[in-house]
């Protein structure tokens, strides 16, 4: 263990897995305790995580384990967070390292259930997904750059055509009628781009079929990234947070799920109007936003890390360390785990409430 300390007990860590929706929660939780239970197995789609059980992560034989609970991103599970938070003994929270915008949203959440947590002194890390994917988009930066801007020159002449997400799927199509972009219309074609740029074989409606042709860039990871490099191009006038809240609603684009900015705006109604963006995007212009307000780099984890050690004193925490990985190499799954593991040394020095006692039997969640 990173402690090298030697613990006989069992040591039941209950552990919240929070984030920003698509960063990579269910599949990190999923992964791991599919070592300790080989019927599990991480299989991704639109869907986001809806969890609401702990998930087994065993070491040294069965003698060491930590129960996961990986709660969905959207604003609509803040209830559920908030349950599962008051009987939590630590945080790990999860930061896409290809959007690094949204982490805020993972921030607040973790915010948001510190007053909740039964602890004193209880740890927090936190896990940078998508470490691949990172070092892909800024290798294709400038390949990127140029696709979108033909997309958007190919949108002006031949219109837009894409599938919804509803009850069926169902073709659906647009046209561009100025030179001014709604932002729900460019980021369906910017999502249309990189489709036709990064994989083959597709079919309209799910998640699981068709090849990536870029290490990691996923039909979901390409919403996700096509969202906030959409952001990232405009500039909205409502409040930071809510706008952050209205695009972590869904995985699929707005467009797909036939919804629009302004029905969102009923739930975020500080989100303000939807952005329109000019239509003359430029290669440098993608290239710049690419580097400066999604892909993360160390200086990014830097900056992050002390902010969560500035809030210890309001939030109780007691941050334990964290890892930037790509969950889907074994080295990245193997660092993950002594993460796990060195929380679970450190919960043994928290300081709990009366609300219940550390190592109670919870044999019930079995």
């Amino acid at each position: 263990m990173s402690s090298g300390t030697e613990i006989d007990e069992i040591n039941a860590g209950r552990i919240l897995v929070v984030g920003t929706q698509g960063g990579g929660k269910t599949a990190i939780v999923t992964k791991l305790a599919a070592r300790t239970d080989k019927k599990i197995e991480y299989r991704e789609d639109f869907g986001g995580t809806i969890e609401t059980e702990y998930l087994k992560v065993s070491f040294d034989d069965g003698k060491f384990f930590s129960l996961l609970l990986p709660i969905g991103g959207q604003e609509k599970w803040a209830k559920l967070r908030t349950r599962f938070g008051s009987t939590a003994e630590a945080i790990v929270a999860i930061l896409d390292s290809c959007t690094k915008e949204f982490w805020k949203n993972s921030l607040q959440q973790a915010v948001s259930i510190s007053s909740v947590l039964p602890y004193n002194n209880y740890p927090i890390s936190f896990v940078i997904t998508k470490r691949d994917l990172n070092e892909g988009l800024q290798n294709e930066a400038k390949m990127i750059g140029k696709v979108i801007v033909e997309g958007i020159a190919r949108a002006k002449q031949e219109g837009v055509t894409y599938y919804s997400r509803g009850f069926r799927i169902a073709e659906r199509s647009f046209q561009l009628n100025s030179d001014e972009i709604p932002f729900t219309q460019l980021e369906q074609i910017i999502v249309n781009s990189l489709e036709e740029k990064y994989f083959t074989g597709l079919q309209p409606g799910n998640a699981r079929k068709g090849k990536m042709l870029l290490e990691g860039f996923s039909l979901v990871n390409c919403r996700i990234f096509s969202r906030a490099l959409t952001l990232g191009l405009s500039q909205p006038t409502g409040d930071p947070m809510a706008i952050l809240a209205l695009l972590n609603d869904m995985r699929p684009t707005l467009l797909e799920l036939d919804s629009n900015w302004t029905d969102l705006m009923r739930k975020y109604p500080e989100a303000g109007v939807e952005p329109i963006i000019s239509a003359n995007i430029t290669v440098d212009d993608v290239k710049k936003v690419i580097a400066e307000k999604l892909l993360a780099n160390f200086n990014d984890i830097s900056s992050f890390e002390k902010e969560i050690n500035k809030m210890a004193d309001l939030t109780g925490w007691r941050h334990t360390g964290w890892e930037h990985i790509s969950i889907f190499e074994e080295e990245g799954l193997n660092r993950a785990a002594d993460l796990i593991k060195h929380i679970m040394v450190a919960i043994k020095d928290n300081e709990p409430s009366a609300k219940f006692t550390l190592f109670d039997p919870i044999e019930e969640l079995f």
